[in-house]
């Protein structure tokens, strides 16, 4: 699975904040739309030794030298820089999301889980944090569980790079997976057919026993309203048999 490449569509959702300083979170910025890690991480090293950056742009910045460490694989300098980033702006849900990225090459699947989790609580429509769910239950071996969070993510709505990013990714690791989700739907109409045949034939053979439970009752009124020629009626009114 293509892994990285997610990071890197993260980075493009820290635009800087227009400021004076706004260039230099920029340059940072620019640096995580290439492919070269290290340079990532050089520039947004100088820009935050510059300083002189609103607290927005300092948490920008810091979160996308945080994403050169992780796409470089340096996992525990990304958790440190992320984790800086949410002390600034603990709103960020890109930065938790990263963050449980990072955790999730560790394999704490715990802490991994907590802050996709907690990414899906700022922003309920993050495709890359429900993708990434499917991607940590997948590397745990629970594949079921996997194909319902790609198939979330598969639904979902967003028209950002990032979100058609991790559409795909979704629906690649589906395909993988050999999931035909339409092939599974149109098993379900036939099952449901099936049995709704099922009951329309009980419903007709309850009606059936019904009408000859009717046809029994009305026989044995007819013969009790028509006695024995040999019989009639006492002083109480009830039939007694002729001698």
């Amino acid at each position: 699975m293509r892994r990285f490449s997610l990071a890197a569509l993260f980075a493009a959702t820290f635009l800087a904040s227009p400021s004076a300083f706004a260039q230099t979170a920029d340059d940072c910025y620019q640096a995580t739309l290439k492919n070269d890690d290290l340079e990532v991480i050089r520039v947004c090293t100088r820009a935050l030794e510059k300083g002189g950056m609103n607290d927005y742009d300092r948490s920008v910045t810091v979160s996308n030298r945080g994403l050169g460490y992780l796409r470089n694989k340096e996992y525990d300098k990304a958790i440190i820089d992320l984790s800086d980033a949410l002390l600034i702006n603990p709103k960020n849900p890109y930065a938790f999301n990263s963050r449980g990225d990072a955790w999730l090459q560790k394999n704490n699947f715990d802490r991994a889980f907590a802050d996709f989790d907690e990414a899906l609580r700022i922003n309920a429509d993050f495709t890359g944090a429900i993708y990434n769910r499917g991607v940590a239950f997948e590397k745990q071996g629970n594949t079921n569980a996997a194909r319902d969070e790609y198939r979330k993510a598969v639904a979902t709505k967003g028209d950002s790079a990032l979100d058609k990013w991790a559409r795909d990714r979704a629906r690649e690791r589906l395909t993988a997976l050999g999931d035909n989700q339409q092939q599974q739907q149109q098993q379900q109409r036939r099952n449901d057919n099936t049995q709704g045949e099922r009951d329309s034939e009980q419903r007709r053979t309850d009606r059936r026993e019904l009408e000859r439970r009717d046809d029994r009752r009305d026989t044995n009124n007819q013969r009790n309203d028509n006695p024995p020629s040999n019989t009639g009626r006492g002083n109480d009114g009830s039939y007694i048999r002729r001698k």
